[in-house]
């Protein structure tokens, strides 16, 4: 028995041939998995405001408006997307007529005597496909703005990119693949 098991794990095994379809179909696999583009699951990311992030300003904008790569959902009367104002340690500036056009998120600000100061920005947007994005960013009125770094997003940690998502499973299952011819030999 022993001889047999032996004989037959040492035997001579035929090499593994693909025909020119199954290679074409395997190519053409891999080809349209790599191609795939790399944004198709990316989040909405801010393109310009007004006023632009850190920067400093002389005199307050009358409205705040804030552009971004995809455009917004609208749900009816609902509000999904959300923007406020507040000087740095200090209160909030309530801001009116926020909507939202297109890719565009905007408010009014009410005209008054603005104190001098570092004043933030967040914000909080659904895209139109239904990701949830929530952010700040500060600008500075008649005083040098502070160059904070930005908190590292934890919404998206330990989430695996679509194509590594993808590569795994083209080597998972062409490893299966040649697993399986191989057995039935």
């Amino acid at each position: 028995m022993v001889q047999s098991v032996l004989a037959r794990h040492l035997a001579p095994r035929r090499a593994i041939t693909l025909n020119p379809t199954s290679m074409k179909r395997i190519l053409v696999l891999v080809a349209a998995i790599l191609l795939v583009p790399v944004y198709a699951n990316a989040h909405a990311g801010l393109v310009s405001s007004n006023p632009a992030a850190n920067t400093e300003i002389t005199a307050m904008p009358s409205q705040i408006s804030l552009t971004f790569t995809e455009d917004l959902m609208i749900l009816g009367e609902k509000d999904v997307s959300s923007i406020s104002l507040h000087l740095m340690d200090g209160p909030e500036v309530t801001l009116t007529d926020v909507k939202v056009n297109g890719a565009t998120l905007s408010a009014n600000l009410p005209e008054a005597e603005y104190q001098s100061g570092v004043y933030e920005v967040d914000y909080k947007i659904v895209s139109a496909d239904g990701h949830k994005v929530s952010d700040s960013f500060t600008f500075s009125l008649n005083a040098p703005t502070l160059l904070i770094a930005p908190a590292p997003d934890k919404d998206g940690a330990g989430v695996f990119p679509l194509p590594i998502v993808g590569a795994i499973s083209i080597v998972i299952g062409v490893g299966g693949f040649f697993a399986l011819r191989a057995r039935k030999r």
